[in-house]
C-alpha cells in the first residue's frame, strides 16, 4: 500500500506520531510519504525517510501573516499546495492519512477539492477540535457550543491560530463546504470524548473510530507502591 500522510509538522507530538506511523508501516512493506511544512525543527527530517518539506521558511511566514491578517486560516499558499498535490500525483497513493491541518500551511480548498477529485480514500485523525470550528482547537474553557451551528463573536479569535479579525462566522460555512461530501472519509480520534464532540459537529456523517495514542509500556505500566497501584516512570 502507498500511504500520503500530512501533518503541521514532524516533530513535537503529532508529528512523532505521524512518523511512528510510518515507520511502523514500511516496516510492514508499505511506502509512506510525509508532508509537513518546513520549520526550524523539520530541518532535519530528509527526503531519505520519505519526507517532503511545504514550502519554505518565507512563504511559510506569508502565509501565516496573511491568515493573521484576515482571519481566512488556510486560504492561501497556492503554489505550495499545487507542488505538494503534483507530489503526491507521482507518489500515486492508496491513502491519504489527514493529521492537524491548521496554522496556514496548506490550501484547504485546494487539497480536499483535489481529495474529491480523485476519489481517493482519507483517514483523518483528529488531535483537537480545530477542523469542525471556525477558528479555535478547543472551547471548553470558554464554554463555547457555537460550533455545532455556526461560529460567530468568537472570544478566542487572538488566540492560536490568532487573528486581527473575527472571521469565525465564515471560516466555519467555508470548513463545513470544504470537510463534508468526501466519499470515502473515516475520522479517527484518540479518546471517546473528542469522538462524541465529532458527532455533533457538521463532520457526524462520517464513521469515527476511537483509537487511543499508544505509550511505551517498557515506561509506563503498573506498579505496587504504597500499598496501592501507581505507573512506574
Amino acid at each position: 500500500m502507498r500511504i500520503v500522510q500530512i501533518n503541521g509538522g514532524a516533530k513535537g507530538s503529532t508529528g512523532k506520531i505521524m512518523m511512528g506511523i510510518a515507520e511502523v508501516a514500511r516496516a510492514q512493506g508499505h511506502e509512506v510519504l510525509c508532508a509537513s511544512p518546513i520549520t526550524s525543527t523539520n530541518r532535519d527530517a530528509g527526503a531519505d525517510c520519505g519526507y517532503y518539506r511545504i514550502g519554505t521558511y518565507n512563504s511559510r511566514r506569508m502565509n501565516v501573516a496573511l491568515a493573521r491578517i484576515t482571519g481566512y486560516n488556510g486560504c492561501f499558499a497556492w503554489i505550495e499546495t499545487h507542488k505538494l498535490l503534483k507530489e503526491i500525483d507521482k507518489f500515486h497513493p492508496d491513502i491519504i492519512h489527514l493529521h492537524n491541518l491548521h496554522d496556514s500551511y496548506i490550501n484547504l480548498p485546494m487539497l480536499f477539492s483535489y481529495i474529491k477529485k480523485h476519489d481517493i480514500p482519507v483517514v483523518w485523525t483528529l488531535h483537537d477540535c480545530w477542523s469542525f470550528t471556525g477558528q479555535c482547537p478547543y472551547f471548553t474553557m470558554v464554554k463555547c457550543d457555537e460550533w455545532k451551528t455556526g461560529c460567530h463573536d468568537c472570544p478566542q479569535y487572538k488566540e492560536y491560530p490568532s487573528s486581527l479579525y473575527d472571521n469565525t462566522k465564515m471560516m466555519w460555512r467555508l470548513k463545513k463546504k470544504w470537510f463534508t461530501g468526501v466519499k470515502n472519509m473515516t475520522i479517527v480520534t484518540p479518546s471517546k470524548w473528542l469522538a462524541g464532540l465529532v458527532k455533533e459537529s457538521y463532520l457526524r456523517d462520517y464513521p469515527v473510530q476511537v483509537i487511543n495514542n499508544g505509550i511505551d509500556l517498557n515506561v509506563f505500566k503498573p506498579a505496587e507502591w504504597g500499598g496501592g497501584v501507581t505507573t512506574n516512570t
